[in-house]
């Protein structure tokens, strides 16, 4: 019963995600409404983050479209790049995959087989990420935190100037 309830909840959301990608390929280029994108959740949307920690994604780790290796599990884009696109903004750069990438629009905080619940477990002894939704929503925070002392300094390019956290 769980697991019909959840196949019903993951087709209303892909749903959800196809409708506002038509609508927003429909209508003209207007300017993006979001300061930043900012993703959780697991291989549908890692751009890079679990093979910053534990190497590279063996391939085709999204060198089709990249055409270099770009840490992904997939070989090509995602349904988060889909989205940035649609939305006018760049691709993002997974958050743990820091060298050489530019948060100014956002950044991603999934990695491949991340679960929801925290494991008691690592990736190379039950082939599940250790990062759970848990440890990215305190990345996120970190981030959070990090960016509006960085802003407080007169840093630029903070994506989460309009963000507030309560």
């Amino acid at each position: 019963m769980k697991s019909n309830c959840r196949t019903k909840y993951v087709v209303a959301l892909a749903v959800i995600l196809i409708l506002h990608c038509a609508a927003a390929a429909a209508t003209p280029k207007s300017s993006c409404k979001f300061p930043a994108i900012f993703n959780f959740g697991d291989s549908n949307s890692d751009t890079g983050g679990l093979s910053a920690v534990f190497g590279q994604a063996p391939p085709p780790h999204g060198d089709t479209f990249f055409h270099h290796p770009a840490g992904r599990y997939c070989d090509g884009r995602l349904i988060i790049d889909f989205i940035a696109q649609s939305l006018g903004m760049p691709y993002l750069h997974a958050y743990l995959d820091a060298v050489g990438s530019n948060f100014s629009h956002g950044a991603n905080f999934a990695t491949a087989a991340s679960t929801i619940r925290p494991q008691n477990t690592t990736l190379r002894q039950g082939g599940i990420s250790p990062i759970s939704l848990d440890i990215q929503y305190t990345e996120f925070y970190d981030f959070i935190h990090r960016s509006q002392i960085f802003r407080s300094q007169g840093a630029c390019g903070d994506p989460v100037e309009r963000l507030v956290i309560g």
